[in-house]
Order: C-alpha cells, then sequence, then structure tokens
C-alpha cells in the first residue's frame, strides 16, 4: 500500500477540502491510504470522517507562529512513518514550509499543487507568492494544477512543459448531483419559495475573491424587474456580516437567503433556476462542475478558466452589472436540463483511478 500523507487541509471547508474528501473517499484504499497534517487549533474540516476511513491526522505546531517546529514536527512524521509521497495542497507560494518540510524528510516525492490562479492575502503575500514560486523546483520534484490558469499562476514555462507537470480534475460525484425533481419540490417548500418564483444560487465562502458586492448590486437590480426572484447563498466566511448589512440596507432581506455551511449542498442545485460564480478569480471552482451535473445553466465571470465549462449551459461575462443584469432575465422562462451529458474526466469514479495510477507511477519511477 502507497501512503500519501496530505498537506493544506485545514479546519474551514473550502476548495481544497472538497477536492482532497472527494478524492479521499472514492480512492481505492487498498492501495493507497491518505494521511493528513492539522496546524490548527480545531478539528480538521472532515476529520471524524477521514478517521473512520482509517486517515490518521497529525496535529503539528503552526508555520505561522513556530516555523522551525512545524518543519521538525512533518519531518519527524514522515520519517518515523515511512511515507512515500507528501502531497502539498497549495492556494499560494507565500509559504514553502510544507514543501520545504518533504523536501529534507525521507520522502522520494513531493508534491506541489496549485489549487488557485490568484490571491487576496494582500500585497505583500502576492510579492511572497512572485518570488517564491521561483524557489518551488528546489523542494518539489512533481507538479499538479487544477487548472492551466492555476497551473501558470504557480510554475514555470518549464515545469509545465515537463512530463513532472499534471492537471489534476477537480471532479465530483456525478451520480450524487443528478437533478432530483422531488428534492426540488422539497428544498423549494422548506423556504416558502412560490412555484413561480426564480431562483439564482451561489455557492462559496464570504470573501473578497468571490465577489458577493457585485452579486448583491446585481441581484438588487434583477429583483427590481422581477419580484418573483430569490437569490439563494450558501457558504460562510469573514465578509458575511457586512454582506447581510448590505442586503438589509436595500431592503432585499426577504428575497436574499443565507443558508449558511451546509452538509446538503448537492441537495439544494435541485433548488435553483440559476448558478452564478462572479469570482474575482478562481483556480478551477469545484462549485461550477457541481451545478452543472445538476443540469444548471450557468453564469461565470471572465476571469473563470474555460476548462470549467464542461456542458452546453455556460455563459462567461466581464464585470459589468449592466451585461449580468440583461443575461441573467434571458433565464427567467429558461427549461434546465434533466439531464446532463458530462465527460469522465470530471467524474470523480473515473478520477481517482487515475490519480491512483499517476500515485503508483511516480513511486515505480522513484524506486532506488
Amino acid at each position: 500500500m502507497i501512503r500519501v500523507l496530505q498537506l493544506g487541509m485545514t479546519d474551514n471547508l473550502g476548495g481544497i477540502e472538497t477536492f482532497l474528501m472527494n478524492y479521499y473517499r472514492n480512492i481505492d484504499k487498498t492501495k493507497i491510504q491518505f494521511d493528513f497534517i492539522n496546524i490548527y487549533p480545531n478539528k480538521l474540516c472532515f476529520q471524524n470522517e477521514i478517521e473512520n476511513l482509517g486517515g490518521k491526522v497529525y496535529k503539528v505546531h503552526s508555520y505561522y507562529n513556530h516555523p522551525i517546529k512545524y518543519l521538525n514536527d512533518v519531518i519527524k512524521i514522515i520519517n518515523d512513518n515511512d511515507y512515500h509521497i507528501v502531497h502539498c495542497n497549495m492556494n499560494s507560494a507565500a509559504m514553502l514550509y510544507p514543501i520545504i518540510a518533504g523536501k529534507k524528510s525521507n520522502a522520494k516525492i513531493v508534491i506541489a499543487h496549485s489549487h488557485n490562479s490568484s490571491s487576496d492575502k494582500g500585497i505583500i503575500k502576492t510579492i511572497m507568492h512572485n518570488i517564491n514560486r521561483h524557489f518551488i523546483p528546489l523542494y518539489a520534484n512533481e507538479y499538479f494544477a487544477c487548472s492551466e490558469k492555476a497551473g501558470e499562476w504557480f510554475f514555470s514555462k518549464k515545469i509545465r512543459a515537463s512530463n513532472k507537470y499534471k492537471i489534476i480534475n477537480n471532479a465530483v460525484d456525478m451520480k450524487k448531483y443528478e437533478y432530483n425533481e422531488k428534492i426540488r419540490e422539497q428544498k423549494r417548500k422548506e423556504l416558502k419559495i412560490k412555484a413561480n418564483a426564480f431562483v439564482i444560487g451561489h455557492v462559496g465562502r464570504f470573501s473578497k475573491q468571490k465577489n458577493h458586492s457585485f452579486l448583491i448590486d446585481t441581484f438588487n437590480k434583477i429583483h427590481n424587474e422581477n419580484n418573483n426572484a430569490i437569490l439563494l447563498l450558501i457558504g460562510q466566511g469573514p465578509l458575511e456580516s457586512k454582506i447581510k448589512e448590505k442586503v438589509n440596507n436595500l431592503n432585499l432581506q426577504d428575497s436574499v437567503i443565507f443558508l449558511g455551511k451546509r452538509q446538503d449542498v448537492n441537495e439544494w442545485y435541485n433548488a435553483m433556476d440559476l448558478f452564478v460564480l462572479p469570482s474575482l478569480y478562481e483556480g478551477l471552482p469545484v462549485v461550477g462542475v457541481e451545478a452543472q451535473s445538476n443540469g444548471l445553466p450557468c453564469i461565470f465571470s471572465e476571469s473563470i478558466t474555460r476548462e470549467i465549462s464542461i456542458s452546453k449551459s455556460v455563459e462567461y461575462l466581464p464585470l459589468n452589472e449592466k451585461k449580468w443584469v440583461n443575461s441573467i432575465s434571458n433565464y427567467y422562462t429558461f427549461e434546465r436540463n434533466k439531464k446532463t451529458n458530462i465527460s469522465n474526466d470530471f467524474d470523480i469514479k473515473y478520477a481517482a483511478k487515475k490519480l491512483e495510477k499517476i500515485y503508483e507511477n511516480m513511486c515505480i519511477n522513484k524506486k532506488d
């Protein structure tokens, strides 16, 4: 069995957490086993499930507060447990401690995996990322990205042209996200949404990246022309209270529904008529794959990679309110797809097998 130590999982649900758990649930655990590092005071997101699936979670010092202790902790864990692969899941190269720990250990394979295509962490972190990305090849010897855009942001042309570079799709369980009329009726009834209501949906953390302020301004104009319009917002995050305040100031509190952090997001897609993602940037947003798997028409900002366009009902728009309002209004009477025809590349059952093979081939190629 190949044991893979996964670094980068946090205590908050986001893209990396969703990616890791989608693959971990579907990978053949008689061949590959994932274990995880936790640098947070709280349990990791999905920690109970991880442990139920046979994975270990190691609590270590945080590299934010104790970088040397972090390195010592992780190096010892890798060496004591003879990990074949150290897989570092990263949103930015501002902090290289995970791949440094991998390099300084006995692990033969250290993967740097880019999950994003920009950052809103401020000018200092952006400068650090732009400097540190040049040092990635000193510590990592395999390179993954969730999309070409995410790869460009992290890795040099030379790396991207090599056989060490691979795109690993943010795949989902297609079956789980299939459209279900019965669940649609249940969910809309639960929120007392009228049968003739037009429901716009968004799933994302309340952060600058997801651009909720623009979404609320756009919805305000939509609601002025169609008072049957409803906006469903799923997620939580640091800007949530600020967005709620904006909703109240615009007197939209009866038409904007905050559903918070959910474990049943797959069911809520059924209640929607249109999915929107006006992000300032993304790696490859898994929620876009989920929404298309449900048959929803989608409007994405132009900054989002075209690689996510895996169905026929996808539109890309610049972040211009008038264009978004005009486009959204075209969907008031749109008949959503009940069935989807999406490539296997984004089906987790297929993608997990592909990743298994990649891990296995790495280990064969790196044997002494």
